[in-house]
């Protein structure tokens, strides 16, 4: 049985050479204990910006408004403050999220790549973003955008990962040309239009208020929260898989031909940096 171990006390070396580089999930329990963020609560959020404007994947709404939406325990899923940068949304809050966890570091999204909307793109995922939302079950399987390792910091409430494998990938119907799977609910699929599903198996880990799992990249995942939930996402990219950023930008490039003249620099990039970081 497939299992993610969960590590207290865990060296940046133990974690580069168990997980890190052999693409390994792993639970660690105290990555950010120093962080403030660990009193985030949704009343926290309601007392000290009670009239302030998000943009969920509802619309606009006042934050008052949305603490109650997704603290109700509907059966419906509520509003989703979903990947929002941390500095944009919340910039007061910054501090409350540092130290940064050795874990992530270095980290080579932040940086100038000579392309501006590349350079752009890769800043964007470099800024830990938040995720707030109540009871819900994730419509997609999925693997990360751009190749990057995830660094989930659950803050409040739990959160279920259930991931597979990358080499599972031949059995989760991926649709062509996409991140995502055809397979809309694991635990009900629809084994006659996808038979081959029937043979991957799952791994799943709960994920609880003060823990972090480190999601390597390509492996598949969706999520399911019984609750409200409030976590942050920091994208990793940097020696242990640079070549699948460079790779993913290329395959998904309107221009590959030109793309793979400019992945030459990236690569480049990606060697110097490895040398002298």
């Amino acid at each position: 049985m497939l299992t993610v171990d969960r590590r207290t006390n865990l060296s940046y070396e133990e974690f580069k050479n168990e997980y890190l580089i052999p693409r390994k999930p792993v639970i660690i329990t105290d990555a950010t204990a120093a962080w403030k963020a660990s009193t985030w609560t949704p009343e926290f959020f309601r007392e000290r910006y009670p009239d302030k404007m998000l943009s969920t994947d509802q619309g606009e709404m006042r934050m008052g408004d949305f603490i109650d939406a997704i603290t109700n325990n509907s059966d419906t899923p509520g509003p989703f403050l979903r990947e929002q940068p941390l500095k944009d949304v919340f910039p007061d809050l910054i501090d409350h999220v540092e130290p940064t966890p050795s874990y992530v570091t270095p980290n080579w999204l932040g940086g100038n790549y000579l392309v501006g909307s590349v350079t752009r793109r890769l800043n964007r995922e470099s800024h830990i973003e938040v995720n707030f939302c109540g009871r819900r079950i994730f419509p997609y399987l999925h693997i990360d955008d751009l190749g990057v390792h995830a660094f989930i910091t659950q803050h409040y409430g739990d959160k279920e990962l259930i991931i597979y494998p990358p080499d599972q990938e031949p059995f989760l119907y991926r649709k062509p040309d996409t991140r995502f799977s055809e397979i809309v609910d694991v635990d009900n699929p629809d084994l006659e239009k996808y038979p081959l599903f029937a043979k991957a198996t799952a791994i799943r880990v709960v994920v609880k208020a003060g823990e972090s799992a480190f999601m390597p990249s390509g492996w598949w995942h969706t999520t399911r929260v019984p609750g409200t939930s409030l976590s942050t996402v920091i994208s990793l990219s940097n020696a242990s898989n640079w070549a699948d950023l460079v790779d993913y930008m290329q395959n998904t490039s309107y221009s590959p031909r030109l793309f793979r003249i400019y992945s030459l620099y990236l690569k480049s990039a990606g060697y110097l940096k490895s040398r002298f970081s």
